[in-house]
């Protein structure tokens, strides 16, 4: 699994969208109220509760208040934090209000009892925040960027309650800039509510402001409003457009204090989880069948059901999910030699629309699956495929117009189902362990359960027939996807997707539908996702208070974590994990893509295909340099990550340590250039992009180094590390279209075990090979008569270690398909990671483990299962 689109308009937005996801907030100034005491009546903090429990809606959708513990007949003014009230006379003792909030933001709420004109009660101290989230459709997004408005806690601890005449220091930032085409970020205006104001400039590189963080004082206590107006500019045209988020600020003083709501004393914001993940660009899709990468795959993980689930953090263990048992022979499960596989479907399972979910659902979701395993960019759905349909391969559809009648009925035959006793039935290629294939069925990304009778609404249906089948794979393709399955599918998971903002940020609500199972509870929290474009700004989320996880953020902000550790503000949690990450050769440039993204840029198609060029790159990485000081571990003292080599890494079977590999590339410049010169290429002028995920700070410097040494070692090399979304790159990986010369990504576990990664990252049509260029043919047709024979070699190596029985010589295949793999130089391999979760302390495990979310095989140990997180 990876680990790791634009319209232009003419008329400017002249409407203000005020947004806030999860962070961003809004208040209007209200006067101050007075606290007096009463003989009837004692002040208390808990006189207000909210219907719904979530303290989070969306735009445009009422909310109801209720005030407990009121005298019937008196005043009760409930302050909005909008700068409007609700009156009431209370005819019991709870009064209740309900409000549509026509602006999104971050509302702090407080009532105020009067008897005779007098306030005799009020709950100022504690306040209650309530979210109200936008929504920016498909053309919004493309000229705005969510603005973003954080705290410096270093400064003022207990934000967003601050102290009347202290300076007040806010940070301003975005989560995702437009994604329109010419669009940019041009001003930060900053209103403090105290009659203030302050512009400031974009940076034309970053897009953050130049001046971060901004302050002010507030000489009086009371409510104030802050607010933070991002423009956007069209570049070509000059249209700009505007969006605005506003920040609630409560200052206290002298007969006017104010506190938030802390549940068990602690906890804000109860029902909510919020995230922010440094993950420019957010996720590829939301279809299991066509999703492949880690970051769509937490949703997926979260909203889909599969037959089993990973038990905890093992690997090996697994938990029945929509299946009523785990299948042995025993139980009669298992059957032919381990050649056929029985699910039983539990009964009463539903869809979050409410549609049952049968054993035909189960059935369907995996015919859907063959039929997308050749899906352009690379889909997950081999892993399934390998054990049903003889010679699956990723990349390449099973389906075609010569073969059709043939395969249709091997799809028909592969697995089966029975309503009547509610089972599916897999019948398997060859006998297969249960461990091993229990993956491939626990795997969401494939195997996630999908609603047929939805689908079939929608207009993504199967026709079953040989031809329907063979019409219906272009729909695994970019471009001819099922928009609403990719981005609004209908939930079998304990969570449904209720609001998406592309590239933004997704929020997650309990499937009403799903009651639970055992070992998997009902989910009771709303999940807010932010997919942040650079880590300051996920990180002051974090600082701030307005985030409970955050994740990946670059190793140099672990000192900060850690200090904030040390104040009892964050939990860190490190574990192993089965990922790693590479520099990728690709050996066929698309000439006219790699101009799309800079007219400056140039090389040969076929550059790297020469050999001697990828060693001389190769050695030009300076690895020892990259572990210490860039990723950090000997800078800042933390087992962040170590040196591979080979794709078959430590805690796989069959590893091979590189002590036992030879040509392992090491740092030397002088033989770098010896290389280069050997290769014909010494003095070719190039100019290229070394592409990094955005966001990603540590690679970006990595890139810079190689960069530096390139050119060192031949001054016609021209490279400079260039920022694109994440899910950007995903899309720029369609074979003979590939425009990036060199790219940063990586790889995680979708099963443990050694096929996974050599056939992604080394097999002919592999995810990794077949947009890199990588072929027999290929290399044969530029006279790489050398190399082609050494990439058959590997390929029959592949093949031969995958399919025997025999363990000793599996081991022997895979070792020698790695030192073939290490003499073809495809990938500079960069590290294995350790992980790590970074919580507030408030956040636990489910029966209080947090092994529970330290699973290697979801999302890497990178992404949560959240019906596994406990919140207070």
């Amino acid at each position: 699994m990876y680990k790791g689109k634009s319209n232009r308009h003419s008329k400017a937005l002249s409407k203000t969208i005020g947004i806030i996801i999860a962070v961003v907030i809004i208040i209007a100034a209200i006067a101050g109220i007075y606290l007096l005491t009463s003989s009837h009546k004692a002040v208390t903090a808990q006189a207000i509760s909210l219907a719904p429990t979530t303290p989070i809606i969306q735009q445009g959708l009422p909310i109801t208040f209720t005030v407990y513990d009121v005298v019937p007949n008196s005043q009760v003014v409930l302050y909005l934090g909008n700068g409007q009230t609700l009156n009431e006379t209370a005819a019991t003792s709870a009064v209740s209000f309900t409000y549509t909030y026509n602006q999104p933001g971050q509302y702090l709420v407080y009532a105020v009892e009067y008897l005779n004109g007098k306030p005799v009660q009020n709950t100022s101290t504690s306040l209650l925040t309530i979210q109200v989230n936008a929504v920016l459709n498909e053309t919004e997004s493309q000229l705005l960027s969510i603005p973003v408005i954080a705290f410096d806690t270093a400064k003022n601890p207990n934000a967003p309650i601050f102290t009347a005449g202290s300076p007040v220091y806010f940070y301003g930032g975005f989560l995702q800039p437009p994604s329109g085409q010419n669009m940019t970020i041009e001003k930060y205006m900053w209103n403090f509510g105290n009659g203030q104001t302050m512009t400031v400039p974009a940076n034309s590189s970053t897009l953050s402001p130049e001046v971060n963080p901004v302050n002010t004082t507030y000489s009086s206590p009371g409510i104030y409003v802050v607010s933070l107006t991002l423009v956007t500019e069209n570049v070509s045209s000059n249209s700009t457009y505007q969006i605005t988020t506003y920040q609630t600020v409560a200052v206290t003083g002298p007969g006017m204090p104010f506190a938030l709501k802390l549940f068990n004393g602690t906890v804000p914001n109860p029902g909510v989880i919020t995230v922010a993940e440094n993950v420019p660009g957010g996720p590829f899709s939301f279809d299991p069948q066509v999703d492949y990468e880690s970051v769509g795959f937490e949703v997926v993980s979260n909203i889909f059901m599969t037959l089993l689930v990973y038990n905890g953090s093992s690997t090996t263990s697994f938990i029945p999910f929509a299946a009523t048992e785990i299948p042995t022979v025993q139980n009669g499960g298992i059957q032919d030699n381990y050649t056929v596989y029985v699910f039983h479907i539990r009964s009463g399972l539903h869809f979050s629309n409410g549609d049952n979910l049968t054993a035909y659902d189960v059935w369907y979701s995996v015919v859907r699956a063959l039929l997308f395993v050749g899906g352009s960019p690379g889909t997950p759905d081999w892993i399934l495929a390998q054990y049903l349909i003889p010679g699956a391969t990723i990349g390449v559809p099973i389906v075609n117009s010569t073969n059709m009648n043939q395969t249709f009925h091997e799809i028909m035959n592969a697995v089966t189902y029975n309503n009547q006793t509610n089972t599916v039935t897999f019948h398997l290629v060859k006998p297969t362990p249960p461990q091993l294939f229990f993956t491939a069925v626990a795997d969401p990304l494939g195997a996630g359960i999908v609603d047929a009778k939805w689908l079939e609404q929608v207009g993504a249906g199967i026709t079953f027939t040989p031809q329907g089948f063979l019409q219906y794979e272009q729909y695994a393709n970019e471009g001819s996807y099922n928009t609403q399955v990719q981005n609004d599918p209908v939930a079998s998971g304990p969570y449904m997707i209720k609001t998406y903002v592309p590239g933004q940020y997704v929020v997650l609500v309990p499937n009403p539908y799903f009651t639970g199972v055992p070992g998997i509870p009902a989910p009771n929290d709303t999940v807010v996702i932010n997919w942040v474009k650079d880590p300051q700004t996920a990180y002051e989320l974090f600082a701030s208070g307005k985030a409970d996880i955050v994740t990946l953020l670059p190793t140099n902000y672990f000192p900060s974590l850690k200090q904030l550790e040390a104040q009892g503000q964050a939990e860190i949690y490190q574990f192993p994990t089965l990922s790693e990450f590479f520099f990728v050769f690709n050996i066929n440039v698309s000439q006219s893509g790699l101009k799309t993204l800079g007219s400056q840029y140039h090389i040969p198609s076929d550059y790297f295909a020469n050999l001697y060029v990828r060693e001389a790159f190769a050695y030009a990485f300076n690895y020892t340099n990259y572990i210490n000081n860039i990723v950090g571990n000997e800078k800042y003292g933390f087992d962040f990550a170590s040196p591979y080599a080979g794709v078959i890494i430590p805690g796989l079977p069959y590893y091979v340590p590189p002590s036992e590999l030879q040509n392992v590339p090491t740092f030397n410049l002088t033989y770098a250039k010896e290389l280069m010169i050997k290769s014909g290429m010494y003095n070719v002028s190039i100019n290229i992009p070394i592409i990094v995920p955005s966001g990603d700070t540590v690679d970006y410097a990595a890139a810079q180094m190689w960069a530096q040494a390139l050119n060192e070692m031949d001054p016609n090399i021209q490279a400079q590390p260039m920022y694109l979304p994440f899910s950007t790159i995903i899309g720029l990986e369609v074979p003979g279209q590939n425009p990036m010369p060199i790219y940063y990504l990586g790889w995680i576990a979708d099963y443990p075990y050694p096929s996974d990664f050599v056939n992604a990252m080394y097999e002919q049509g592999g995810t990794y090979p077949a947009p890199d260029g990588w072929s027999v043919q290929y290399l044969q047709s530029l006279g790489h008569t050398n190399q082609a024979q050494m990439y058959q070699e590997l390929n029959t190596l592949i093949q031969e270690a995958d399919t025997t029985t025999n363990s000793t010589l599996a081991a022997m295949y895979y070792k020698q398909a790695e030192q073939i793999a290490i003499d073809l130089y495809m990938y500079v391999y960069a590290q294995q990671p350790n992980a790590f979760w970074v919580v507030k302390p408030y956040m636990t495990g489910y029966h209080g483990q947090i092994s529970y979310e330290e699973n290697p095989m979801i999302g890497g140990a990178g992404d949560s299962l959240y019906y596994w997180w406990v919140k207070g």
